[in-house]
């Protein structure tokens, strides 16, 4: 067999195997995409989610809304399957759901269940923007949270931080300069000269 022979083969094949590998990173980018923390505010509103892009709706199941300089955020979540089930369990015990948080300092009443067209149930809380929680997500892009004592939930994604920061801006409230101290004056002795005091009458003058 000659050279010629078997190094087509062999060349043909490493040539597949490399168009094959360079097939599924493109795939895996495409499934991918640039997905990321964005932020975006319109008309005093101001909202944070997963996206491949700006202009897409396809978001994460996570998002952040809060009127602009508020200091609070309302955190929407979309069940999953499983939770569906788990919230149903929790309603039907009587017990009142309470979101705990993964710092371990702020806790949340749950504000809403509700069902939409699009992601069908989602459930959402309040918490200040300036929270612990809140500063640890900023950091990371990790999400930690508990409602009740049996449902945990939870995301991560630590490519657009910085988009995290500008909407912590958005929603915190302004600082307030205070007032300028008010010193009171000195206090100064009359002048008799200016003011001369009122001479007392006789009783004859009268």
């Amino acid at each position: 067999m000659s050279t010629t022979s078997w190094i087509k083969p062999v060349l043909s094949a490493a040539l597949l195997l490399t168009l094959a590998s360079a097939a599924v990173c493109e795939e895996t980018r495409a499934q991918q995409g640039d997905l990321r923390w964005r932020t975006s505010t319109s008309e005093g509103r101001s909202s944070l989610v997963q996206a491949s892009s700006d202009a897409t709706d396809a978001v994460g199941r996570f998002e952040f809304t809060c009127v602009v300089k508020s200091g609070d955020v309302i955190v929407s979540v979309v069940m999953t399957d499983e939770q569906r089930a788990a919230f149903a369990g929790l309603l039907t015990s009587g017990e009142y759901p309470t979101v705990t948080l993964s710092d371990g300092r702020t806790k949340s009443a749950l504000a809403k269940l509700e069902f939409g067209d699009a992601d069908g149930w989602s459930y959402a809380f309040t918490v200040p923007v300036d929270s612990k929680w809140f500063d640890d997500f900023e950091k990371t892009g990790s999400l930690r949270l508990t409602i009740g004592k049996t449902i945990t939930d939870g995301d991560s994604l630590n490519v657009g931080l910085g988009a995290i920061t500008d909407f912590r801006t958005q929603c915190r409230k302004p600082h307030q300069t205070p007032p300028p101290a008010v010193h009171p004056l000195p206090r100064t002795p009359p002048n008799p000269d200016v003011f001369p005091p009122a001479k007392p009458t006789s009783p004859e003058a009268h």
